[in-house]
């Protein structure tokens, strides 16, 4: 069965698909900057927090890294106050 006799005919022969309306295409400078603030803050929205991942692992980072500041300036101070001979 032939369905192309039965088809409406367009006079042009280009389907109105792939026919492109005369538009700008071209972005303002203030839609391409809104744009990328838009973006930046959806990312920034998503983030998850570091702190909030492992709490007692930064504080027990941060407790070693306190004891070891102090170790180390305990045994400069030490070093220094040491007498010469």
């Amino acid at each position: 069965m032939n369905t192309t006799a039965f088809a409406p005919q367009r006079p042009s022969g280009v389907p109105d698909t792939l026919r492109l309306q005369s538009r700008d295409a071209r972005v303002t400078l203030l839609d391409r900057f809104a744009l990328h603030v838009g973006l930046r803050l959806l990312l920034w929205s998503t983030r998850t927090s570091r702190l909030a991942d492992d709490r007692a692992g930064h504080a027990a980072a941060f407790r070693h890294r306190r004891d070891a500041e102090s170790r180390e300036r305990r045994y400069l101070r030490e070093a220094l106050l040491a007498p010469r001979l």
